[in-house]
């Protein structure tokens, strides 16, 4: 009851996680996904963000097969990436586990993202991105980082050149 004081829309979701709290509120047809208090997408106009997200860099590479995604636990990018025939693999890390229960098993937010997480080609894995870009040893054609604003040190630790140092090493000689 507390909680849905917050938000003006009727929350369909509330799931403290080991890493943030998830709210999902819904009016009409708009779904809305708050992660700590903070709006990360309204279904009426997320694709404005994800299409720019994805079809500018997809457009540019020449070479598109294997496809990195650092966050984007909803599934919305991989939405867009799985529109290009060309596309084999897909390798989409998220920190949250729960991000990944939520999107892939919820039939409003299957949905909305075109159920992309029960796609073959999406293999989806739970680890801290800076820890997969360290450990990691493929080479994508493509690599997005969707992530959230960086409003803790954590985040702000994949927003530094260090990181992006890391992420240039695991592009191909094309992406």
């Amino acid at each position: 009851y507390n909680e849905q004081n917050l938000y003006k829309d009727k929350i369909i979701l509330s799931e403290q996680t080991k890493y943030q709290k998830l709210i999902i509120t819904q009016f009409n047809k708009d779904i809305r996904l708050f992660i700590d208090g903070n709006l990360q997408f309204s279904s009426l106009d997320e694709y404005r963000y994800h299409e720019g997200l994805v079809h500018i860099p997809a457009n540019l590479t020449p070479h598109l097969e294997n496809i990195l995604i650092l966050g984007g636990g909803d599934g919305l990018a991989v939405r867009e990436l799985l529109k290009y025939k060309s596309i084999k693999k897909i390798n989409l890390i998220d920190l949250d586990e729960k991000m990944f229960e939520i999107f892939k098993g919820n039939e409003q937010l299957t949905q909305l993202n075109h159920n992309s997480l029960n796609n073959n080609k999406v293999k989806t894995i739970t680890q801290d991105a800076l820890t997969f870009i360290k450990n990691d040893n493929e080479l994508y054609d493509l690599i997005i980082v969707d992530l959230p604003d960086p409003r803790t040190t954590q985040l702000s630790n994949l927003y530094n050149k260090q990181f992006y140092d890391l992420v240039r090493k695991r592009l191909s000689r094309t992406g």
